[in-house]
C-alpha cells in the first residue's frame, strides 16, 4: 500500500491530525483490499464466517476497521502473522525434497550479522541498499531493482519491448540546422509523440531539445510548484522537465494541449486523459518563470492535416526564422508518415519477439500500460524485474488488432485504453501468455479500466495482476505479486 503515501502527505498539508490520519489509514487499508484486491461487489460476497491472517491484522485498528467495514465479528488467530510462514513451510516441503537449509536452534543462538548502508552506482537509479554481512562471510543485498546492484549478473538476456522502445526513443535525431532551438519535456504525451514532434521540427532545421532523463532529484525541482499531491507521478514529473527546459537556451518550449490521441480503429473515440490532454494548462498557471519565455501551449488537433499545419505556422511564425505555410504543410506530412512508420516497427517487433517467445516455449507478460511508463523513473525497472523471472515481454502497443473495435461494456473512448482492451483480448485467445496492467496511482479512468480488462480476461479463465506505484520505488510488494503470478502460471500448467 505505498502508493497511500501521497494521500497522506496531501491530508498533512491540508492540516489533518495524526489521530485522523492514522484511523483514515486502518480504514483505508481495508477498502483497498475489500473492494481492489479481492474486488467484491457486495459484503456478503466474503461469507458469514470470516478468519483472517497476516501481519496487518496484528494491527488492532486495522482489524476494528474490518469488523466495522463488514459489520460482522472477524476471528483473528493468536498466529496470525505467521500463517504465511506455515503456507510457505507447506509448499516448499511439496515442490523440494531435498533437506531444509533453514538454521537449527543451536545455530540460531550463535547468529550474528551486521548491516550497512551502501548505493548502487551502476545505472541512473542510485537504488538506496542495505547490505547485511553474516559470519560465514555470506552477504544479503536489499534494496535494489535489478540483479546488478545484489552483485549478480542478470539472469536474462529475453526481449524487453519496455527496452527496446526506451532504445528507439533515445535513437531518434533530434539536430537540424539550428534554424531554432525547440524545447520539448521528456513527460506524458511526448512518449509518443516524439518521433512526429522531431520529425517535423527537423524538417524545418530546428534542433530540438529534450529535458533531462527523469529521475528523483529532476521531480524535486519541480516539487514546490505541484499543486495537488494526488496527481500521478508522471504528472508531477512534468514540473521539473518544465523547470530543466527554462534552464536550457532554447528559443521556445512546446508543450501542447491535445484532446485527441491517433484513432487506430480500435474504439469509439480516440481522447487523451484530461491529465495528459490539459496539463499544459496548469503548468503556465503554476510555473511563474515560463511567463519570461516562449511557453507555447495552443490546443491542438491531429485529425485534420491542413488545419493543423495552418495553428502550427501560426504558433511559430514568430519562432522559426523566415518560416514559410509551404514549409510547415510539407513538414506537417512527413511528421504524420514518420509516426505511422514508427508504430508500424514497434508492431513488427511485437510479432517477432512474439514468434520466438512461442519458438522456445518461453511464457509472455503483455505489460499493459502508457507511452510514459516506459519511463524507468516512472516504472521502477519492473521490466527488468520481469525479465528475471524468465519472461517474454511485450508492450501493449505493441500487437496488432485483435478484432477492429471491441464490444466492451463501458464506453470505449479513451485512446491508450482501448489498447489495453486489445491487449487483453489478445491475452484471451493465446496460451502460455498474461496480462500485466500498470496503474499509476491518482488515475481516475483507470477505475472503469480495471473492471473492463479484468472481464475481458477472466471470460477466458485468465488472470489479471495490478501493479499500482507512484514515487515510492520500494517494489518489494511488486515482486510478491510477480512471483505469485509466476508460481500461478506454473501450478497450471500442471
Amino acid at each position: 500500500y505505498c502508493f497511500m503515501n501521497s494521500s497522506v502527505k496531501q491530508a498533512q498539508k491540508d492540516g489533518a491530525e495524526v489521530e485522523d490520519i492514522s484511523a483514515g489509514l486502518a480504514r483505508s487499508v481495508v477498502k483497498n483490499a475489500i473492494f481492489k484486491v479481492i474486488r467484491a461487489r457486495d459484503i456478503n460476497d466474503l461469507g458469514e464466517n470470516i478468519v483472517v491472517q497476516g501481519g496487518t491484522f496484528l494491527n488492532n485498528a486495522v482489524l476494528r476497521s474490518f469488523e466495522q467495514e463488514l459489520g460482522r465479528e472477524v476471528l483473528r488467530p493468536e498466529i496470525s502473522e505467521l500463517m504465511g510462514a506455515y503456507g510457505a513451510a507447506l509448499y516448499g516441503k511439496k515442490v523440494q525434497k531435498e533437506k531444509s537449509k533453514l538454521l537449527n536452534l543451536e545455530e540460531l543462538e550463535n547468529f550474528q550479522h551486521n548491516s550497512s548502508p551502501g548505493m548502487c552506482k551502476l545505472c541512473t537509479n542510485h537504488c538506496q541498499l542495505t547490505i547485511n554481512t553474516f559470519t560465514n562471510g555470506q552477504k544479503f543485498i536489499s534494496g535494489n531493482k535489478c540483479e546488478r546492484g545484489a552483485g549478480k549478473k542478470l539472469q536474462s538476456d529475453l526481449p524487453n519491448m519496455v527496452a527496446y522502445k526506451n532504445q528507439l526513443f533515445n535513437s531518434i535525431p533530434l539536430k537540424a540546422g539550428g534554424r531554432a532551438k525547440i524545447g520539448l519535456p521528456r513527460a506524458l504525451n511526448i512518449y509518443e509523440m516524439l518521433p512526429f514532434w522531431a520529425e517535423l521540427f527537423c524538417s524545418l532545421d530546428c534542433d530540438v531539445v529534450l529535458s533531462k532523463v527523469s529521475n528523483r532529484n529532476l521531480y524535486m525541482k519541480g516539487q514546490n510548484t505541484i499543486p495537488s499531491d494526488t496527481v500521478c507521478y508522471p504528472a508531477k514529473l512534468v514540473h521539473g522537465h518544465i523547470i530543466d527546459l527554462l534552464e536550457k537556451n532554447v528559443d521556445a518550449i512546446f508543450y501542447p494541449c491535445m484532446s485527441y490521441t491517433f484513432d487506430e480503429g480500435i474504439s469509439d473515440n480516440c481522447y487523451n486523459c484530461p491529465v495528459v490532454a490539459y496539463y499544459p494548462e496548469l503548468i503556465q498557471a503554476n510555473i511563474s518563470e515560463v511567463e519570461k519565455t516562449n511557453f507555447l501551449y495552443p490546443h491542438l488537433g491531429i485529425e485534420n492535416h491542413k488545419l493543423f499545419a495552418e495553428q502550427m505556422y501560426e504558433e511559430f511564425k514568430n519562432i522559426i526564422p523566415k518560416l514559410t505555410k509551404k514549409e510547415m504543410e510539407q513538414a506537417t506530412e512527413k511528421a504524420f508518415k514518420t509516426y505511422h512508420e514508427y508504430r508500424e516497427t514497434v508492431r513488427q517487433e511485437g510479432s517477432r519477439v512474439l514468434k520466438f517467445a512461442e519458438e522456445n516455449n518461453y511464457p509472455v507478460i503483455i505489460l499493459a500500460s502508457r507511452p510514459y511508463h516506459i519511463d524507468p523513473e516512472i516504472n521502477h525497472g519492473l521490466d527488468r524485474l520481469l525479465n528475471s523471472l524468465q519472461f517474454v515481454i511485450v508492450t501493449e502497443d505493441a500487437l496488432y488488432p485483435v478484432e477492429g473495435k471491441l464490444t466492451t461494456k463501458t464506453l470505449n473512448q479513451w485512446g491508450y485504453h482501448a489498447r489495453m482492451y486489445n491487449a487483453a483480448k489478445y491475452v484471451s485467445q493465446h496460451k502460455n501468455m498474461e496480462l500485466v496492467h500498470l496503474v499509476s496511482f491518482g488515475c481516475g479512468i483507470d477505475a472503469i479500466t480495471t473492471d473492463e480488462i479484468q472481464d475481458i480476461l477472466r471470460s477466458k479463465n485468465k488472470l489479471y495482476t495490478q501493479l499500482k506505484i507512484d514515487e515510492v520505488s520500494n517494489l518489494g510488494a511488486a515482486k510478491i505479486r510477480l512471483r505469485s503470478l509466476q508460481a500461478t502460471m506454473k501450478e497450471r500448467e500442471m
